[in-house]
């Protein structure tokens, strides 16, 4: 029971590293589609790229927050 509780919040962890940078970058590419002449195919290429250079920041910062927020339960004597 153990292991599937760090499981789970392994993938809880990598889906929060992901939907970050994905929701801020979603508005400067929908904004860029409406206002300059680049094409479908470049955006979406710049959109996953930027999210794959923001995906260690955010992990780092996440993980340093989450830690900092809730520690660890230590077994008491």
């Amino acid at each position: 029971m153990r292991l599937l509780g760090q499981f789970a919040e392994t993938v809880f962890l990598f889906a929060l590293w992901i939907s970050i940078p994905a929701a801020l970058l979603y508005p400067a590419v929908l904004w860029m589609l409406n206002h300059t002449r680049y094409s479908e195919h470049f955006l979406i290429n710049g959109y996953v790229i930027g999210i794959g250079i923001l995906f260690l920041p955010t992990g780092f910062l996440v993980d340093f927050l989450y830690r900092k927020l809730f520690p660890k339960k230590r077994p008491s004597n």
